[in-house]
């Protein structure tokens, strides 16, 4: 009887633990590495590369913020407060991910290429690999993750902490048996690591939708098709297409 009884205690401890983890805010830095991109475009020559090695030495990358709001039923990544180099901070609204976890599918209002879309579709589904690494994000000890953009043909990798019980994470990707806290996308050139993870947001650090979302509504194929057909043409004209399109 008390080896029942303390079964029962313990389940629902850590259904109560798992049910606070739950619901937060997490703050992430997305640092994009222009140098190690440039490098990787086809017609780049050693001597080009050496170049910009030379012109850009080892400049840090530049880094914007995220935020990732999630509960149970839906997360939604966008822009955090950005600061200029006057010092004034301003929020971006053109970049909306939603992420319907219930329902399995995603409303994302996203501009590209000067356009605004609204891409109603199912969600994504991703083919991850779990790998035998671990490493702490944030105060959270996560393990590490693989899968494949097939439309950039990058190589993704991802570390997730199972204590956040929610399948989601930045840049729309989920499916791991918890919280993404980092991205590294191809081997360094872009990565996105959760700065601050806070489990008790206030009503004020609720996401607010923006009143009016304007755009044509396409679906996820058409919108990975423009992207596909841009950084073909880019790729023709020897130009870097990952200063307008997302990496």
């Amino acid at each position: 009887m008390q080896k029942i009884l303390f079964i029962l205690i313990t389940t629902v401890f850590i259904n109560l633990l798992s049910a606070q983890n739950s619901y937060g805010v997490i703050e992430y830095d997305r640092t994009t590495y222009w140098i190690e991109i440039m490098e990787e475009l086809p017609w780049m020559t050693q001597e080009d590369i050496d170049r910009d090695r030379m012109t850009w030495g080892k400049r840090e990358g530049w880094t914007q913020k995220y935020n990732l709001y999630f509960n149970p039923e839906e997360v939604i990544y966008s822009y955090g407060e950005q600061e200029n180099e006057y010092g004034y901070s301003r929020k971006q609204s053109n970049f909306v991910l939603i992420n319907d976890l219930q329902n399995n599918t995603t409303r994302d209002w996203i501009e590209l290429l000067g356009k605004d879309y609204k891409i109603y579709d199912d969600a994504s589904k991703y083919k991850w690999k779990i790998l035998n690494e671990i490493k702490e994000v944030a105060g959270y000890l996560c393990m590490k993750a693989e899968t494949q953009d097939t439309l950039k043909d990058h190589v993704i990798h991802a570390w997730f902490a199972t204590d956040i019980p929610v399948s989601g994470g930045p840049e729309g990707y989920y499916g791991l048996p918890g919280m993404i806290l980092e991205l590294n996308m191809n081997d360094g050139s872009v990565i996105i690591t959760a700065s601050k993870v806070n489990l008790e947001p206030t009503e004020e650090e609720s996401f607010q939708l923006p009143k009016k979302m304007k755009g044509k509504k396409i679906s996820r194929v058409e919108y990975n098709q423009k992207i596909s057909n841009y950084i073909e043409q880019c790729i023709e004209g020897h130009r870097n297409p990952y200063w307008r399109v997302r990496y």
